[in-house]
């Protein structure tokens, strides 16, 4: 990698950074991926549920209500075209109590206001004929729910990029960018050797460390940089195949969907996210916590033998609102917002931006065009 100039800097290359590079790349403009670590997705994008959602919990306006349920069709004609590993599972979201079930109505009616399809109430027997270790009141289905491999669509989102011209420098850290003559003057320590490369546009999708990024972006004011606060999701595993065919979630919180019952690809079980606010980044998962998941996943899975569950991994969460402060959206800034042309920052891109990556890619693309 020399001293150089592109048509666009990506800035990370999670499965966000790489989607929307695959676009540009696709658009026939020369696009370069930088990444700090040695390998794509090690840090938002490999550490969550693997899931593809449907749209289902989203304020209605909010980025996330309208890019999710879009997302969803793209994700899954792509998987189909490309023969990456999926299963459209479909899931329950399960109420164990009175309050749960009014809950489950407000659920719906956001899911009709996004445009999810064929969401539906179902009974308790109905549940329990599907799931028969699966304990309710009610519950709602969600047929176009599935489960993904994570890291088989970023390789095939980087065989896109790559053969199209485009390159992902690994080990590349950036440092600063300074905006002359319209042009990104960006300065990356590459292996330990500080180079300058030139671009037309900068995009910044560097996940938990966008805001950081963002510092580095001479003439962007400060206070167009959202405060992100971190909220750590700790799984716990079984390495069990439990004979559940469907992802079971619980009614949500306002900073998760709950400690659900996930699937992997094998089908073996495993249990989380929660939600753990902490001060900075680390993603230990505490044996301390075996008892919160324990109560949580009796609720609706009464059998389920304690011992099973061992620490998993985790991942971390870049919320834009602090525990309290209600649900947190994508925050996706062009123009209009920094007044710098030719620039996107993408601030706080956790759930859904798995499923919502082509989506986002989309909107990002139009943003500059």
């Amino acid at each position: 990698m020399t001293d150089n100039f592109v048509d666009t800097i990506v800035i990370g290359a999670g499965v966000v950074g790489l989607a929307i590079a695959r676009k540009f790349a696709l658009s026939k403009r020369d696009v370069l991926v930088i990444e700090e670590q040695s390998t794509f997705g090690t840090i938002t994008s490999t550490r969550n549920s693997g899931v593809i959602h449907a749209g289902v919990y989203y304020d209605k306006d909010s980025l996330k209500s309208k890019l999710c349920p879009i997302g969803n069709r793209l994700l899954y004609e792509y998987c189909d075209k490309y023969q990456i590993p999926h299963i459209n599972t479909g899931k329950f979201i399960v109420a164990t109590s009175s309050d749960e079930s009014k809950e489950l109505q407000n659920i719906l009616n956001q899911s009709q206001d996004a445009g999810v399809e064929g969401i539906k109430f179902v009974s308790k027997g109905y549940v329990k004929n599907k799931e028969p270790l699966i304990e309710c009141l009610e519950a709602l289905y969600v047929p176009t729910t599935g489960i993904i491999d994570q890291s088989a669509l970023m390789r095939s989102y980087i065989g896109e990029i790559e053969d199209k011209g485009g390159s992902i420098s690994f080990n590349s850290k950036f440092l600063e960018s300074e905006i002359v003559n319209d042009i990104f003057q960006s300065k990356i320590l590459c292996n330990e050797e500080e180079i300058e490369i030139n671009s037309n546009n900068l995009i910044n999708a560097a996940g938990l460390y966008a805001q950081e990024i963002s510092q580095g972006i001479k003439s962007l004011k400060q206070e167009t940089i959202p405060q992100i606060y971190y909220a750590k999701g700790n799984y716990f595993d079984t390495g069990r195949n439990l004979n559940i065919k469907h992802l079971i979630y619980p009614v949500p919180n306002e900073a998760s969907l709950g400690l659900h019952l996930g699937l992997d690809l094998g089908m073996q079980v495993r249990f989380g996210p929660d939600v753990e606010w902490i001060d900075e980044i680390n993603y230990d998962v505490s044996d301390s916590r075996l008892d919160i998941f324990y109560r949580g996943i009796k609720k609706y899975l009464p059998s389920i033998d304690k011992s099973l569950l061992k620490p998993g991994y985790s991942g971390i969460r870049p919320k834009l609102k602090n525990k309290g402060q209600g649900k947190s959206d994508f925050l996706i800034q062009g123009t209009k917002e920094h007044n710098i042309n030719n620039l996107v920052n993408l601030y706080g891109i956790e759930s859904p931006g798995l499923t919502s990556s082509l989506s986002i890619a989309n909107y990002v693309y139009d943003l500059l065009h």
